[in-house]
């Protein structure tokens, strides 16, 4: 199948070295999710991250996209504190973004951790304008409405509903993985809310 024009044009600007003066080369995550110092290279300018339900896809994007500082002008700067919170049941320590970037002829590399309870490095991030689009429907929870207060208080189960056995056999075949039970759960937060939303 023979290659179109546009990306033709696309590779030989980008072997040219002039057509992206400013450009994440690659990253490094650890102790996120999993991530365990793995690096990602970004050898075009066109990068697709395919892979299974929870292998790390949604992480590698979010922490793309805070190893920069925007221009208030021009988008919103992210932080890696509101893609990786502390919450009530995972506390977030010796973790760590490390990347490459370019800007102009220059290569150079940086990093934002966090040891123990603060994310360290946000001050020293290269400037570059970053959109992050948010797709709620396929993103993990860490991106969903009310997450955020939930993970920050304390909360308490206030009800739960066992699935059927035929609605855990879909949960395991969308899941890739078998299920022996599987529960809707509503923390004493949401209840409250619901039942505030009812008067």
């Amino acid at each position: 199948m023979p290659i179109a024009t546009e990306m033709r044009l696309l590779s030989k600007k980008w072997q040219s070295g002039t057509g992206w003066p400013k450009r994440l080369n690659w990253i490094e995550v650890s102790g996120l999710r999993g991530w365990a110092g793995q690096r990602i290279e970004f050898q075009y300018p066109i990068t697709a991250i395919v892979g299974e339900n929870g292998s790390g896809k949604s992480t590698l994007l979010q922490a793309a996209a805070c190893v920069y500082r925007s221009d208030p002008k021009e988008s919103r700067t992210r932080y890696a504190s509101e893609f990786f919170p502390d919450t009530a049941w995972d506390q977030v320590r010796n973790a760590g973004v490390k990347f490459g970037y370019a800007e102009g002829g220059q290569h150079s590399e940086n990093s934002i951790r966090k040891k123990t309870t603060r994310w360290l490095g946000n001050v020293e991030r290269p400037m570059r304008r970053v959109d992050y689009i948010d797709l709620t429907r396929i993103q993990p929870v860490s991106a969903r409405t009310g997450y955020a207060k939930i993970a920050k208080t304390r909360h308490n189960q206030a009800s739960a509903k066992d699935f059927t056995n035929e609605q855990v056999s879909r949960l395991s075949a969308v899941m890739g993985r078998t299920y022996d039970s599987a529960r809707m759960a509503l923390t004493n937060i949401e209840a409250g809310s619901a039942r505030h939303k009812q008067r």
